[in-house]
């Protein structure tokens, strides 16, 4: 048996690439060759305690979309999520006593199933909840799949809670409508928009304070218990200086620096420890934030088919002048003269 400290390498539990892999069978594809280009076998994935890297599940999804086209990957993956799925975090959203409770214990313990993904909680007007969702990888193909499937899985599982549809909740979505959108919308039990301020699931405060059918506090406390112990496993195999740990993060992410109670969330630690360690190492989380966002400038500004507002889009900037007033900070340069080559120095 693989031993536990291995367990808790960061990557995904390979019973979702099992999952991916049924999904393509379904479509008509054969998964052997995306198994084969991955270097594992069901077997390996079926193992509870295996962990698919990163840049190997990022292979998966592209592999998978390129066979898949604009049939809508992402949907029907969603689509076939059962919540068991997640093990006790599953166990635990079934078990809550209202459906706001399990949404929280899914945010809570997302990490310890999805690595590369950020769900947060907004107030809206008329006693909604907005539960916006932010990912890792950067704009392209496989930032859309990861998007669709995670904001409709939570559609299909608030279905599975209820064992009803889920009336009084929408799906939003920043982008324009992709080609399976009709089919998306005909396949899913609440609206669909698109070109919308955030991606996120927008739920009612009626919907939140539902009952799931298999509420029991029994089984809750019970699954609360084994997310816990594995949240602390997880956390004890963190390793490393908490300040490199915070530039590891931000460095292995492709999208806007998140804010420091997000980083502080996803470290496992509270925001006054996280900012204790920077004090202590004579840095702030500004300073880390502004050597990421200056690391992924240059490499957007590389891409000469990038035009400098949709940089500073990427980079979490609404406004082109203030990324252009940072970047000269950073860099002495402005963007348009670092990309035309005057002094292309850091």
């Amino acid at each position: 048996m693989t031993s536990g400290r291995a367990w808790f390498t960061p990557g995904i539990p390979g019973i979702y690439v099992v999952l991916l892999c049924d999904v393509l069978r379904e479509l008509g594809h054969d998964p052997a060759p995306l198994l084969r280009r991955l270097d594992t076998g069901r077997e390996q994935l079926l193992d509870p305690e295996f962990r698919l890297p990163m840049e190997r599940a990022n292979l998966a999804a592209e592999i998978g979309l390129a066979l898949v086209g604009d049939a809508g990957l992402g949907f029907r993956y969603a689509r076939a999520m059962r919540i068991t799925l997640h093990g006790p975090v599953g166990l635990l959203a079934l078990s809550s006593p209202t459906i706001d409770d399990g949404l929280e214990a899914a945010r809570r313990y997302l990490g310890l199933r999805a690595p590369f993904l950020v769900v947060e909680r907004e107030p809206l007007e008329r006693q909604r909840q907005a539960l916006s969702f932010r990912t890792d990888f950067g704009p392209g193909p496989v930032r859309s799949f990861v998007i669709e499937a995670m904001v409709i899985g939570f559609v299909y599982m608030l279905e599975q809670l209820l064992e009803a549809s889920p009336d009084g909740a929408e799906v939003h979505f920043q982008g324009p409508p992709p080609a399976h959108a009709e089919a998306l919308r005909r396949a899913l039990p609440v609206p669909v928009r698109y070109d919308q301020p955030r991606d996120a699931l927008i739920l009612s405060a009626a919907l939140l304070t539902a009952r799931p059918r298999l509420a029991d506090p029994q089984a809750e406390a019970l699954a609360r218990e084994q997310c816990e112990l594995e949240f602390r496993r997880w956390r004890a195999n963190q390793e490393g200086p908490l300040p490199e740990r915070v530039r590891a993060a931000l460095r292995d992410g492709d999208s806007a620096p998140p804010d420091l109670a997000d980083m502080a969330e996803r470290l496992a630690v509270s925001p006054r420890t996280l900012k204790r360690h920077l004090q202590q190492a004579g840095l702030t989380y500004r300073q880390l934030q502004d050597e990421a966002r200056y690391r992924r400038a240059r490499k957007l500004l590389g891409d000469g088919t990038l035009r400098i507002s949709e940089v500073a889009y990427a980079l979490g900037y609404n406004d082109v002048a203030n990324f252009s007033r940072a970047f000269k900070r950073w860099s002495g340069r402005t963007p348009k003269a670092y990309r035309g080559g005057e002094g292309q120095s850091g």
